[in-house]
């Protein structure tokens, strides 16, 4: 699963390398998401395995990951809900199977949209259809086949 996380990590360490900068950028990223320690913990664990042993980097992933946080400041807190649950009533529309709600459902429920992702999907309220949906649920969308 691509977690909003696992992007920040391959940003943050794109060379290698993570500077204090990218640290508490890093650490920006898990609270906006709303990520528990321990889940935080295994996604820097799977990204620190593919990573080499030996690094010649200086953290030059900085200016992407932050760009990336900045991108989702502007919306995630406002908006964040209603899209989710745009993104619940498209597939609900299109026909959901069960291994794309679950894995969609696992996904949103990751970043704390959850319910609302829930709520489009399967409550009688009327969601705005004129929506577009930022990059960030690209993988979710792929899971439901939109």
């Amino acid at each position: 699963m691509v977690h909003p996380y696992s992007i920040g990590l391959s940003y943050g360490w794109s060379d290698d390398a993570l500077n204090e900068e990218g640290h508490n950028l890093l650490n920006q990223l898990a609270n906006l998401l709303g990520i528990e320690d321990s889940m935080r913990e295994m996604f820097e664990m799977e990204h620190m395995e593919t990573m080499p042993a030996i690094s010649q980097g200086i953290g030059a992933g900085v200016s992407a990951l932050r760009s990336y946080i900045q991108d989702l400041e502007s919306w995630f807190p406002d908006e964040g809900e209603q899209h989710a649950r745009h993104l619940g009533r498209s597939a609900l529309d299109v026909g959901l199977t069960r291994s794309g709600w679950k894995e969609a459902y696992a996904w949103m429920e990751g970043v704390g949209l959850g319910r609302a992702f829930a709520e489009g999907a399967w409550m009688e309220k009327e969601v705005a259809r004129d929506c577009d949906l930022p990059e960030f649920f690209n993988h979710p969308k792929k899971l439901l086949g939109l």
